[in-house]
């Protein structure tokens, strides 16, 4: 189960660049490109945290898939964000300098973000390693996650998608605009 799960995470990549382009008339090469470096941090810096259960690794248990997830979460995070301050402030673009655009990252830590952890972990592609993260707050009624997992995304969201609009253009193949 868990190696066609790790297929599907290699496919993931392609199929949402070319639903983007396809239906959303937009390049996100550059957005997946700024997510993907953010994973490799993330992965690096927090690797003895968790236990991974795929099989390509890039550095110790880490795997190249999860990178890839990274990747498209920052992308579908960026785009739902960005949606949702354009709806909600009925505006054309996102304002590079308004700072109610970090609510609205939150908002989709929420939606998309955190959803994909709970996912993933209930799926068995990683565990928690307890005995390191001394996570203490207990669990979210009904999904039994850590309250600091949803926390710690509301957190990343922060400063992730920041990091995403100001370099999707620069990273993109194709130069043709992400999501504003």
């Amino acid at each position: 189960m868990l190696i066609v799960l790790e297929i599907l995470m290699y496919l993931q990549v392609p199929l949402v660049w070319y639903l983007f382009r396809r239906y959303g008339g937009r390049d996100v090469s550059g957005s997946m490109l700024a997510g993907l470096l953010i994973g490799v941090f993330n992965e690096f810096a927090t690797e003895p945290l968790w236990d991974y259960h795929l099989r390509l690794t890039f550095y110790k248990d880490a795997p190249v898939a999860i990178l890839l997830c990274w990747a498209v979460m920052f992308t579908a995070v960026v785009n739902i964000s960005s949606w949702l301050y354009r709806r909600t402030l009925k505006l054309p673009a996102v304002d590079p300098g308004d700072k109610r655009i970090l609510l609205f990252d939150v908002a989709a830590a929420v939606i998309i973000a955190f959803p994909m952890e709970t996912f993933c972990l209930k799926l068995g592609i990683w565990t928690y390693r307890l005995d390191k993260l001394n996570w203490d707050w207990g669990t979210i009624p009904l999904l039994g996650m850590p309250w600091e997992a949803l926390a710690g995304y509301c957190l990343f969201m922060l400063i992730g998608p920041s990091f995403v609009r100001a370099w999707q253009e620069q990273f993109s193949f194709m130069k043709t605009g992400d999501a504003r």
